[in-house]
């Protein structure tokens, strides 16, 4: 009896139940090629059930996370540049607390978007509930290689150029693949799951943290100066415009503090939402600012902007006067373990997007496999492999360029989304979120954000233009190229809607 019982219940997994009467048996007849390869709407046995993401973030680590995405080559970098551009050592100063200013500003919107919608991926959520599935689908494919691939690669092509430094290799591809060995160790301990994962994170934030004020330390005790040193060297700017000096020496400064906000992909996963992550991201911004203005104004007082002008690496030279030690050694020593942590805060935080994007069915299922220890591991290696293709084809600086045109639009739509939601909820009578924090001034942030990343691109842009009308310059025209996979990727969306349907439900 039993048998046949479990031969009946068998059955029925084929059947068709009407409300008026019993199941009829239908049996799953033969499919051609075509109808095999455009999928039908699943129906609910058929979709798959993704497990629920536990809350297992505190707010040290979020902050870590923040930080430790942020403290990465850009400050090692960067004084140099701005020095360049701008000789009033007072006026470098302003230009990193300005910076942290606006990062602050996008704290505030992204604390609000991410309480409203506490869901891994962050920005991809946020685009998804204010225009739909196209702009889910365009942000998530974007980030995934523009956004984390182009942004680890950014770092990892940093950190092969320190140990080109340090090991005095000549060889071409030494920087390269010194990159990509880093992405590869990267991407294994973040496999081995989110608690291993966030510790790693967690250790090496401290440690860089601790690298940059002990730099600043060592800089400040043998420049013997309690103020920054004058340049008495002053460079006038073509026809008086300050202000666009300033804004140019302002984006190398900016890309210091980019990744501060990194850790709302991770808002699923964080205990407390409401409460940990505005704290979280206002914390991120304090030690930022705290640490960067500290670092610069040490420097500032052992080299004048003269000196520091177009130098790869300040930090280095700022211990010169040491003869017979190996400082220099040891500064890229550390300037390589920073810059690893960096790459690691990418990852963990920012790989949530293409998690997400393969939830939803927007991309590949196999992408949205989590292990037991939640690591998406497949994820992981798949950005990997972007990094990877990034930092064995570009240099630093062309990295640098293709992610901030691409994060440009980017954010400059997620920022919109806001006071699309604001509008939402005034349009149909709903109070504000009881469980979302209000950024004040909300909307004014909005419109100055959008303001910025739009002069961001132009800038790029004309960069670009330049340089092509530049005979002796080498043209890599890649704003255009970047431009132009975001209008393929814009027209991928309607062959993955036709060919691979999305799923209607899914887990939140």
């Amino acid at each position: 009896m039993n048998t046949w019982a479990a031969l009946y219940r068998s059955a029925c997994d084929f059947s068709t139940r009407s409300p008026q009467g019993p199941a009829t048996l239908s049996w799953p007849k033969h499919r051609t090629y075509k109808e095999r390869l455009i999928k039908p709407e699943p129906t609910e046995h058929e979709k798959p059930a993704y497990p629920a993401l536990r809350r297992i973030l505190g707010t040290t680590t979020v902050i870590c996370v923040g930080v430790g995405g942020a403290i990465g080559s850009g400050i090692f970098r960067t004084p140099g540049e701005v020095a360049a551009l701008v000789r009033s050592p007072w006026i470098i100063l302003l230009l990193w607390f300005v910076a942290g200013g606006i990062t602050l500003m996008q704290s505030l919107v992204n604390a609000e978007l991410a309480t409203r919608f506490p869901k891994a991926g962050g920005e991809y959520q946020y685009l998804k509930e204010a225009y739909g599935d196209f702009a889910a689908f365009f942000f998530g494919w974007v980030c995934t290689i523009f956004i984390i691939g182009a942004g680890a690669g950014t770092i990892a092509a940093a950190l092969g150029d320190f140990a080109v430094d340090l090991f005095r290799l000549e060889t071409k591809w030494a920087s390269p693949l010194v990159g990509c060995c880093a992405i590869a160790v990267v991407t294994t301990i973040n496999a081995l799951g989110l608690r291993t994962g966030a510790f790693t994170q967690n250790l090496l934030t401290f440690l860089k943290a601790a690298a940059l004020l002990g730099i600043a330390i060592g800089a400040w005790y043998l420049s013997e100066r309690l103020t920054p040193v004058p340049d008495t060297v002053m460079v006038e700017p073509q026809e008086g415009h300050w202000l666009k000096m300033f804004t140019l020496a302002l984006l190398p400064v900016f890309w210091s503090y980019t990744g501060a906000t990194d850790s709302i992909r991770l808002a699923e996963e964080v205990k407390d939402v409401k409460r940990s992550l505005p704290r979280a991201l206002f914390g991120t911004v304090a030690v930022l600012t705290i640490v960067y203005g500290l670092y610069n104004y040490t420097l500032l007082c052992a080299l004048s902007p003269r000196d520091m002008a177009r130098e790869p690496s300040v930090h280095t030279l700022a211990f010169a006067q040491l003869d017979g030690y190996p400082v220099g050694e040891i500064i890229l020593v550390v300037s390589m373990l920073i810059c690893l942590g960096s790459i690691s805060a990418v990852f963990l935080a920012n790989v949530r997007v293409t998690y997400a994007l393969a939830r939803d069915g927007l991309t590949f299922r196999f992408l949205a496999g989590m292990s037991k220890h939640q690591a998406p591991i497949a994820s992981f290696v798949l950005v990997g492999l972007i990094a990877a293709c990034f930092v064995l084809n570009r240099s630093f600086a062309q990295i640098l360029k293709i992610y901030f045109l691409a994060s440009a639009f980017l954010f400059g739509l997620t920022y919109l989304s806001l006071i699309i939601f604001r509008l939402r909820d005034r349009r149909e009578g709903r109070p504000f979120p009881s469980n979302a924090y209000r950024a004040p001034g909300g909307v004014f942030l909005v419109i100055f954000l959008i303001l910025f990343e739009l002069v961001i691109a132009a800038s790029l842009i004309a960069a670009d233009v330049q340089t092509w009308r530049d005979p002796s310059a080498k043209n890599t025209f890649d704003s255009f190229l970047t431009l132009a996979f975001l209008v393929a990727i814009a027209l991928l969306y309607q062959l993955w809607k036709r060919f691979f349907p999305r799923l209607d439900s899914r887990n939140t």
